[in-house]
């Protein structure tokens, strides 16, 4: 490793030259890296600094890596952001003061000259002096974190997950501080980390108080199926923060990890993968410094051979079976179904083929909470979603398409529902709505095939004030859709529960997967949902 890292530090005295992208470039280019789960942290530094050096030959100015595929549960580095960081910003040119990852990096940013955002286990141990920020105790504290380095190899930035997601032996952010950096492109990006996609902060207001363009995201995510599958997740986000978000997944997929992608706000996926194997793969996009206004092709979403759609792990949203809904019919029907405060009218057209019925569909509103992790979110939506037969259990899961035989011509959902307030003290909205979709080939649909509006109702309701009117429907028919509907975020509503289950004691990899998929139902084949609870926990590493 020694002998590594010397090579490391004697190229980078002598700096490679690549096309970097300036402020009046009307784009830059970006990386994201899809990476396999693995536990040799000295393998993952050779890879790492592999995919940097790869990234920069093909001109990209800054890459993602994913969340905690570079330390392992016995490892971790050191980020004194507020301490020999500020006199020693670029531990290349001071091996002896920092740890192998952290000098690792910084030469191969150094390098090759780009930006470079790398997330894992942080130690900061406040039984020394030298931490630079305050320590609540006198012990030491492991967070799940995201540091940034330039292209000096300087380290300008470090975020601490604020949001954990069963993650037992990391302690969340001692403040909810939100993670952003400026670039020499003229691009300036915040970034936060897995579950924090789901919460108010920072995923909303890193946006909205920063106001950047563009969102850095560094997950290990379990895919939900009818609204939170990894790629679908981050589209909607992307499209509804109209930002460009630049994902990187790990890759884990016998337990539902998977999917990374880089967006463009109401442009949709500029190049996504949901791999059924097991994949490490850099992608790399040109991105619009305005979001949306894309030119030129694209790769997009790059699709599984079909015979690999089924080797990726996806859970079903175990709340999913208490909604309200309403099985469709051959067809054209158009109907309310309505759940406490939340209203939505189903305009369906439907075209089955000969042969038996596959698959079903049904509509759901949901108006109420999940429980993710002891967080107990709150949530509004509505919903078409596929099943395997008529019974409401059996939807939520994906289908094979060689068997599908029904067409939707058309689908329009119009969902009366809460409407937005701004939060004045965290500079940001209180309620987001996402159009979510998902394919059977595990993507969303393209975003010219459907249109979402808003408008605010001049009606009022004396429980709920304002109500607002959202209109998502399709441009074109449809033959794979499994989930097409409006996903809501109530942030209000949310609350933490105490935590009455950890993984704390459990190093056995397979007694976590036990823990995850085994509280609920056996590992089967096909049920999947996770914890009597409604809990899901994730994995540190493999």
């Amino acid at each position: 490793m020694k002998g590594f890292i010397f090579c490391l530090l004697f190229v980078s005295l002598t700096k490679t030259s690549f096309q970097k992208s300036t402020p009046q470039d009307s784009q830059y280019v970006a990386a994201a890296v899809e990476y396999i789960v693995s536990g040799d942290v000295d393998q993952n530094i050779r890879n790492y600094v592999r995919y940097i050096e790869e990234a920069a030959k093909q001109n990209a100015d800054i890459i993602v890596f994913p969340e905690l595929t570079l330390t392992n549960r016995s490892t971790s580095f050191v980020a004194p952001l507020h301490g020999i960081l500020k006199q020693y910003p670029i531990p290349a040119l001071h091996p002896n003061l920092y740890d192998n990852i952290m000098v690792s990096i910084s030469a191969a940013a150094r390098t090759n000259q780009i930006y470079v955002v790398v997330n894992g286990r942080e130690l900061m141990d406040c039984t020394k002096n030298d931490t630079g920020e305050p320590c609540p105790e006198l012990k030491e504290y492991i967070f799940n974190t995201n540091v940034v380095f330039d292209r000096n190899g300087a380290v300008i930035d470090r975020y601490r997950k604020i949001n954990l997601f069963g993650e037992s032996s990391h302690t969340p952010a001692l403040t909810p501080d939100l993670g952003y950096f400026e670039t020499d492109f003229g691009v300036k990006f915040s970034h936060f980390i897995c579950f924090d996609l789901m919460f108010q902060v920072p995923a909303v207001q890193s946006v909205q108080k920063l106001k950047v363009t563009d969102v850095l995201f560094t997950t290990m995510w379990f895919s939900e199926l009818p609204y939170l599958t990894a790629v679908q997740i981050q589209e909607a986000y992307a499209y509804e923060m109209n930002i460009n978000f630049i994902a990187a997944g790990a890759n884990n997929v016998r337990i539902g990890s998977a999917g990374s992608g880089i967006y463009s706000g109401r442009a949709g996926a500029l190049v996504s993968i949901m791999p059924g194997v097991p994949t490490t793969r850099l992608l790399v996009s040109r991105v619009p410094k305005i979001p949306g206004q894309i030119s030129g092709q694209y790769p997009g979403p790059i699709y599984d051979n079909p015979s690999d759609h089924d080797n990726l792990k996806l859970i079903t949203d175990p709340s999913l079976v208490s909604h309200v809904s309403k099985l469709l019919v051959p067809g054209f029907q158009e109907f309310t179904l309505t759940d406490k405060d939340v209203s939505c009218t189903f305009r369906v057209r439907l075209n089955y083929g000969t042969g038996e019925t596959f698959p079903h569909f049904r509509a759901v509103v949901q108006d109420g909470a999940n429980i993710y992790a002891h967080r107990e979110i709150g949530v509004a939506a509505c919903s078409v979603v596929a099943c395997s037969n008529n019974e409401f259990k059996s939807c939520g899961r994906r289908y094979k398409h060689e068997k599908a035989n029904v067409e939707i011509e058309d689908l329009a959902i119009k969902m009366t529902t809460y409407s937005n307030t701004h939060n004045t003290t965290l500079q940001c909205d209180n309620v987001v709505y996402y159009p979510v979709s998902f394919g059977e080939k595990k993507f969303p649909l393209d975003t010219k095939n459907y249109t979402f509006t808003k408008e605010k109702s001049q009606d009022k309701d004396y429980k709920t004030g304002n109500r607002w009117h959202l209109l998502f429907q399709l441009n074109k028919p449809q033959k794979d859709l499994m989930a097409f509907g409006i996903w809501g975020r109530l942030y209000l509503r949310d609350v933490t529960h105490k935590q009455h289950v950890t993984n704390e004691d459990i190093d056995d990899f397979e007694n976590i997967l036990d823990l995850i998929y085994g509280k609920r139902n056996e590992i089967s084949n096909e049920v999947n949902a996770i914890g009597n609870d409604n809990d899901k926990y994730e994995i540190e590493e493999s």
